[in-house]
């Protein structure tokens, strides 16, 4: 065997296992196990499937034809289910219907045909029929990423501003994912130009894409959600405007020792309650929510000092911030200039 079919079994395969694992462990998990979870196992290990098919294809001679074929048709329930976990996903309380067993029919018969269909047939009929099938397959798994794609992008418009931060890492992800999904699928489409395209490309494209998605699954923190993240929670909006209008009306955050501690005790919440919700609702941690308000005020302070009778350093202690150096980093962070330099544009 040559070194390089040596190192695309290495990648390959370290993909398929990866998968296998991944599946497994989503199995298994029982935090937040749902519906959800569930289907990218199943996606997971049907793609494991049809890329461990891909990997024998190349490198085994003579491989069983209804493998083949049954690796082909494996893609017909790749897309509804890419469609239902998009959906168990982002529609709090999903939940899959008997009549979605419609979704599966293709898959159906064209594993019962697998049982019949020989090899001998496809070369006695020549190519057409091969290619009508491929493109059959490759044609329905691409709709049913369009529609993934469709759902996804209106929620993003509908909710537009107000989506929470952890709806917004949702809708990344599930971008990851189509798009994920569309680069496998792109590396299958080419397969039906063997001759200028290596076959093998399909599960090696598979093993990167896997990977890569693992790692901004586990990073964000998605791989524990699930549809519940985009339902509407009217307690926690009414604890937010509760937070806010104690922060703007009596104007917290001109205390420099305001803490989570402070706001928890005068909204009687507990501290982890009251980060969780600032955090959702703002997408920012509490220190930046808070250091926000103190710079709109020191820019009001800016304005009505033309004469500059007071000191940077001065306003800054005014304005909540405990030292100089904090109030140049924030400012700078919010307004892309300094303090100092605000001032004199001012001018």
């Amino acid at each position: 065997m040559k070194s390089l079919d040596v190192i695309l079994i290495i990648i390959s395969g370290g993909g398929l296992i990866h998968g296998i694992l991944m599946s497994l462990y989503l199995l298994t998990n029982k935090k937040n196990q749902g519906l959800s979870k569930s289907l990218m196992a199943t996606i997971l290990l049907l793609m494991t499937f049809r890329v461990g098919k891909s990997v024998l294809f190349y490198f085994v001679e003579d491989i069983e034809f209804s493998i083949i074929f049954v690796g082909l048709s494996i893609l017909l329930l790749l897309g509804p289910l890419l469609l239902f976990y998009i959906k168990s996903i982002t529609i709090p309380n999903y939940h899959l219907k008997i009549s979605d067993i419609n979704y599966f029919i293709p898959f159906i018969i064209i594993l019962f045909t697998s049982f019949f269909a020989t090899e001998q047939w496809f070369i006695e009929n020549g190519k057409f029929w091969a290619f009508i099938l491929l493109a059959f397959v490759y044609v329905h798994f691409a709709y049913f990423i369009y529609q993934s794609w469709k759902i996804v992008i209106k929620i993003s418009k509908k909710r537009n501003e107000k989506l929470t931060k952890s709806q917004n890492t949702v809708i990344l992800w599930l971008k990851n994912v189509i798009v994920g999904v569309i680069i496998i699928w792109l590396s299958y489409v080419l397969n039906i130009f063997e001759d200028k395209i290596p076959y093998i490309l399909g599960p090696i494209i598979y093993s990167i894409t896997i990977y890569t998605l693992t790692f901004i699954a586990y990073n964000s923190g998605v791989i524990n959600f699930d549809g519940l993240i985009f339902k509407e929670d009217l307690n926690e909006n009414g604890l937010f405007k509760n937070i806010d209008d104690a922060i703007r009306k009596d104007k917290l955050y001109l205390n420099s020792n305001l803490d989570l501690n402070t706001i928890s005790k005068i909204l009687s919440i507990s501290i982890h309650k009251t980060s969780h919700i600032i955090n959702d609702k703002t997408g920012t941690n509490f220190n930046n929510y808070i250091n926000k308000f103190r710079i709109e005020e020191a820019k009001k302070i800016f304005s009505n000092d033309k004469d500059k009778q007071y000191k940077i350093e001065s306003i800054a202690y005014d304005v909540g911030f405990n030292s100089l150096s904090t109030f140049n980093s924030a400012f700078k962070k919010l307004e892309s200039v300094t303090p100092s330099q605000y001032r004199n544009l001012l001018s």
